[in-house]
Formats: C-alpha cells, sequence, structure tokens
C-alpha cells in the first residue's frame, strides 16, 4: 500500500483546524467605512473615547507645558555664524543667519536678473558674486555647497 498517492479522508478534527486557520487570517488592508471609525473590535462603544475626553500628556522634565517647539534660538541652521570678508561685503553685514545668507542670495539673484537665460537653473555671478562663489556660473538649488566656506565659527 502507497502512502504518499493515497488520499485518505479528513477527520472532523483535521477539519476544524482548517477552518479555524482560514479565520486567523488578518482581513485584507484598506479603508475603513467612516461608520465603523470609532467602533472597536469587540463591537461595542464602550472602549471608545471621544477626542474631547482624552487627557493631555504630562510635558517632559525641565521644558515648559506652553512652551514653543523646546528648541533653543539660534542652533544648527538658524545659529549666527562669521561671515568670511567677502561674504560680509556682499551681505552688509559681519553676522549672519545661515538660512538668512541663503534668502539673501535668493533674494540678490532674482533683483538683479541673474538666471542663466538658457537654464534657469543656473545663476551667472556678476562681479559683486564671483569673489564669493569662485565660479561664473552656478546651480542656485546648490548655492550652499560655494557658501560653506564662508562661514567662520
Amino acid at each position: 500500500m502507497d502512502t504518499l498517492n493515497e488520499k485518505r479522508p479528513a477527520s472532523d478534527e483535521e477539519e476544524e483546524e482548517e477552518s479555524e486557520e482560514e479565520e486567523k487570517k488578518p482581513a485584507k488592508r484598506g479603508r475603513k467605512p467612516a461608520a465603523a471609525k470609532n467602533v472597536s473590535d469587540s463591537g461595542s462603544e464602550e472602549d471608545f473615547e471621544p477626542a474631547a475626553k482624552k487627557g493631555k500628556k504630562a510635558p517632559a522634565k525641565g521644558k515648559k507645558a506652553a512652551g514653543g517647539g523646546g528648541r533653543k534660538p539660534g542652533t544648527g541652521y538658524t545659529k549666527e555664524c562669521k561671515l568670511s570678508p567677502e561674504l560680509a561685503a556682499v551681505m552688509g553685514q559681519a553676522t549672519m543667519a545661515r538660512h538668512e545668507v541663503v534668502k539673501q542670495m535668493w533674494k540678490l539673484v532674482k533683483e538683479k536678473n541673474l538666471y542663466d537665460p538658457k537654464n534657469k537653473q543656473f545663476a551667472i555671478c556678476n562681479d559683486e558674486l564671483l569673489p564669493v562663489f569662485g565660479v561664473k556660473r552656478f546651480r542656485t538649488f546648490g548655492m550652499m555647497k560655494y557658501l560653506k566656506n564662508h562661514f567662520v565659527d
């Protein structure tokens, strides 16, 4: 008798196990209907707690509850940096934050219409900007690559 090729009838226990496995499969992912969002898995609405009644988290130690973002002003990209003499001459200030320098550069490029007529992604340096960038033509979105050497910490 060859046991591999013969099919034996499934017992009741095996059928129950197969049906349980089918029930345990995760549901398809998709959007829930708008009415079903507030109902829990058990079907009752007892577990549902409205957003208005939910308690707020306690603030972390050392931070004020009414404070803004908890960050100190003047850190990272917004930190005031000393500018090189070439960049200070263009900006008109000896110290500025890096994001302010980039804003001013964009403003200069737009006001003086320094865009490359063939490709507006690039700007063409005038005599004032040439000592800062060191190249005649630069990509405007990559200007920080040229400006980073002019920030003295």
